[in-house]
Formats: structure tokens, sequence, C-alpha cells
């Protein structure tokens, strides 16, 4: 089952439908298989510290459908009125996955899951904390600054009231109907901003799990290397509104960009208000996401990372997982902007893990391959798209690499048309965008050597129904439907729900991949 969007109201509302989606296209999946590597594949979770004041959300505006540079700036990112709600999805996904022990087609077990980076959305320390005891089925408390109240833009202060933002708790007496409400039909849910910071009792993912570095877990707003500067501003009590008189919003844009170097606005004289400090809202520094998730409880022991990524504060690492080698890429590119790329030491591991394996082996990063061309890079050189290409399809081992980042569900041939001479690439959706889904991979061998990879996404538990979004599910469903409904995906006027674009064309959703049977001895080296 799935969920699709149905037209929009008079309001503009578009409500939500679940319909059958479970036939498979592409290949004929085998009925008699040996298991490679079962898995599940999340994405894109973005664990959202929503009352975080080094978030420049004020710079949304520019991308609504009434804004003048709308088609210039495209999407900007730094807002989503869902954003408070992300743990409840993930914790509404693991309950989903979690019922899912064998694959769809196949009935083999599952091995695993992996996580594709972005695993938060502004890199902080208690955003990371969030995510992994949510995994891990702890209890979490998402919630900071000062735990009596809610202090994000979207709260119902009438001194600093934007009708830019969703404000679900409604309109303070004396001023207008938010865009969101009056333009787009968001309703009204009373007590949300006090539901939503209440404890979460996790259930924790009942499978292996492995993490991969993405550039929101990196780089704040996944595009600007922290700093003394901004971890100083990050934990205290200023949250800019606006930009500093010296700077034009072209120059801000344009520095906040997808390849580096990137900055956030200065602040200077920028208007602000005040918000509650605090100290675990720390920008993560590299080797420290290891060291969180060697604390872990969870299996395996540090979920791919080891010590020796702690000392050396890299994020890429290799391991036996089924009857695959699965080898892990670190794409963010540690100098700013939010797309990827190698360093040469990276990509030099990374042939010789493949050239050497006498494996399959399925790669995982968060950027996909087309996504790897930020070249910036202040010393050294970084390695980008056609080199990694070029390099990759030497080799017969590679079947697959799978990815994350453009919170869209796609499946690339990555090579020539001789399909033993390249390998799928397959992307899933976000947890943070519609539609909210994951998916179950399942590689297997038939008896003549050739493999399948399967592929069906999985919607998280909640439904559409979301009640008063007094407990998590409640609130998952809530966040599914204003991520179906988010404005900036609307057309200038407003009026008509996008394409799916992130949910995928059929081929790219619920499909069966094939590759011919390879000879892994055949190889350069």
């Amino acid at each position: 089952m799935a969920f699709i969007r149905k037209s929009p109201n008079e309001k503009g509302w578009s409500e939500l439908e679940q319909v059958s989606e479970q036939s498979h296209l592409g290949a004929e999946f085998p009925s008699m298989s040996k298991p490679l590597l079962v898995m599940h594949h999340l994405s894109d979770l973005h664990v959202c510290d929503a009352q975080s004041p080094l978030r420049p959300e004020f710079l949304d505006r520019w991308a609504d459908p009434d804004s003048p540079i709308r088609d210039v700036v495209g999407t900007i990112g730094c807002y989503r009125p869902q954003a408070m709600l992300s743990p409840h999805v993930v914790e509404s996904m693991v309950q989903a996955l979690n019922k899912i022990t064998t694959g769809p087609l196949s009935g083999h077990a599952i091995d695993a899951a992996i996580i594709t980076g972005d695993t938060t959305d502004n890199a902080q320390q208690n955003e990371v904390d969030w995510y992994i005891r949510l995994l891990d089925g702890l209890e979490v408390v998402p919630d900071s600054g000062d735990l009596t109240k809610y202090e994000g833009v979207i709260d119902d202060g009438a001194e600093h009231y934007d009708v830019k933002y969703w404000h679900p708790h409604g309109t303070p007496a004396g001023k207008e109907d938010d865009d969101a409400r009056a333009k787009y039909g968001f309703p009204v849910v009373p007590n949300l901003l006090n539901s939503c910071r209440k404890p979460i009792k996790s259930t924790g993912l009942k499978f292996p799990w492995f993490a991969v570095h993405g550039n929101h877990d990196a780089l704040l707003q996944g595009t600007v290397t922290p700093d003394e500067h901004s971890q100083e501003s990050i934990v205290g009590n200023k949250r800019y509104v606006g930009l500093p008189s010296s700077l034009t919003l072209e120059q801000t844009l344009g520095a906040f960009d997808e390849i580096g170097p990137a900055s956030l606005p200065r602040a200077e004289d920028a208007p602000f208000v005040i918000v509650s400090p605090d100290v675990n809202r720390k920008a993560v520094e590299r080797g420290e996401y290891a060291e969180k998730h060697l604390n872990s409880p969870g299996l395996p022991k540090g979920h791919g990372f080891t010590k020796e990524h702690v000392q050396k504060k890299h994020m890429y690492y290799a391991t036996n997982l089924g009857k695959i080698k699965l080898v892990v890429i670190d794409s963010v590119n540690e100098f700013g902007g939010w797309q990827g790329s190698l360093d040469v030491a990276q990509f030099e591991w990374l042939e010789n893990e493949i050239k050497n394996s006498d494996r399959y082996v399925v790669l995982a990063s968060h950027h996909p391959l087309n996504s790897m061309f930020n070249d910036y890079a202040p010393y050294g050189r970084r390695v980008c798209i056609d080199e990694i290409s070029e390099m990759l399809v030497r080799y017969p081992q590679v079947i697959a690499w799978l990815a994350g980042h453009v919170h869209r569900h796609h499946v690339e041939w990555i090579g020539s048309e001789i399909e033993d001479k390249g390998f799928w690439q397959i992307e899933t959706a976000s947890h943070a965008d519609w539609p909210q889904q994951s998916r179950t991979i399942e590689i297997v061998e038939n008896n003549t050597g050739e493999i399948f990879i399967a592929l069906t996404t999985i919607d998280h538990a909640a439904g559409t129904t979301y009640g008063n979004a007094e407990n998590v599910l409640e609130m998952a469903a809530l966040s599914r439907l204003l991520s179906a409904n988010v404005w900036q995906k609307r057309d200038s006027l407003g009026a008509k729900v996008p394409e799916d674009w992130a949910l995928g064309a059929p081929h790219s959703r619920n499909t069966v991949l094939r590759l011919n049977a390879r000879n892994l001895f055949n190889s350069p080296g």
C-alpha cells in the first residue's frame, strides 16, 4: 500500500488516498534464488531541532510561489512546516520496518538496515543524539532551549509573528492569518507545539543498522563548515530574522551554495529575537559523529565506525554483510557546499577495496554520482563524477550504489549499454519531504548466476488521520499531510498540486533490476 495525493480542495489543501502499489515492474524475479543481501534502506531522516537559533529560515520566503525571484532561487530548504515532527516520522518508520522481517519478493531474512546520511538537519549534537536514540529504542526528548515552551519560528507569540510561517496554534489577536492557512488550507492544530516536545519512548530498529555520513551531518544547514564563530552562535540566545544592512539577498544566497566555499549570513546589525541558549546544540565536529555511534548500545558496535574513525576523522569503511562487501563512502566535502566529492586518499582506498574483493560490491553514500561535482578545495584536490564513474565501471564486482540526498526515488543504470559493464544506482526518498518513504532492497542470485535486485517502497506506520496530533503516530500522520502540501512545491499561482517528482516514476519505486552473471576474477589489476 502507498499514499497518493488527491486533487486540492477549494482551500488548496490536498488530501491523501491509500492505494495498492504492489506490482513490480522490470525484470521477472526468480522463483528460486540464493540471497546475497536483503536490507532496509532509509535516507535523509533530517532529525531536526526546529527551535535552533542558527537556522536562516527567513531566507525560504524567497522560494514561495509569490516571490518575484522564485524562478531564480529555486528551492532553498531552510524551513519546513513539519520540521518539528521529524523524530515522530522516524519512530513511525521504525515501527513499519520492524514488521518486515523478510524480503517481500524473495522471502529471505532481512540482514540489516542502512541509513544513507543526513540523519540530522543542522549537524547538531542534540540532533545526532536524538536520531541514534530513536534507532536504539531509548527515550528521546525532542526539545531544546527552554523546556517549558516552544521557541521556534512557528510559535504563537504575537511579538514576532510572521505570516510567512505556518502557525499551528492559530492567529494571535490583532494579526492576519498566515499564508499557509489563508492561501493553502493548512489546519489549526491546538497544542501541537506542546505535544511535539513530549518524550518519545522509541521502539528501536530490530535489525543491525549501518550509518553513512551526509552533508547535513557535517555542515551547518548542510552547506557551511562550522567554525569558532558559528559554534558560539549556535548555542547562544539570538535568532536572526533578517539580513544585516551590509548584505544583499543576492550576496547571501550566493555564499550559501552547492559548491564551496559557503558561509551563513553575517550577524552585524541583523534583526533578531531572544531565545533560550542551549549548549547541547553545539555543532558536531569530524570524528565526534563516529564517536557518538560507538557509544550507541545498538548493533553492530559503532554501526560501521571504529575508534580509527574517531582518531583519523574520516567516515568511510568497508564490511562484509550477507554475501556482499558493503563499501560506505563519505561523499561530504568538508570545506563546504552541499554537493559531494571525494578526496584523493579516499578515492584510492575505494578502488583498492573494490579490486581486491572476491565478493560482489554494493556501494553506499549520501550523494548519488550525479551530485558528486563539488570540486572546491583550498588545498589538495577533490575527485568528482567523471573520474569516479570511469573507475567504477572497470570492475565487475560493483553491482549497485545506494544513495539519498536528492529526496527522491530514482533508479539509473551507470555504465555502458552492455549489462556487465556497469551497475545500478538506487536513490531512496527522504523522511523530511513527501513521500516520507524508505525501501526494502533484495539482492539475490539465481541458479545461472544472474543477479536480481528487487526494490519495494515502504510507508511509515502512520496513516493520514492525525486527530488532535497528541501521540507519535498522529503527529507522523500530520507530518505526512503537511509534506504533501508544502506550498513551495506549487506553481506560481499556488493552486496546482506538483508533479510527484520525489515519488519517482513507477520503475523507480517498486521494480526488479537485473544484471548478467559476472566473472569477479576478470577485473583490472
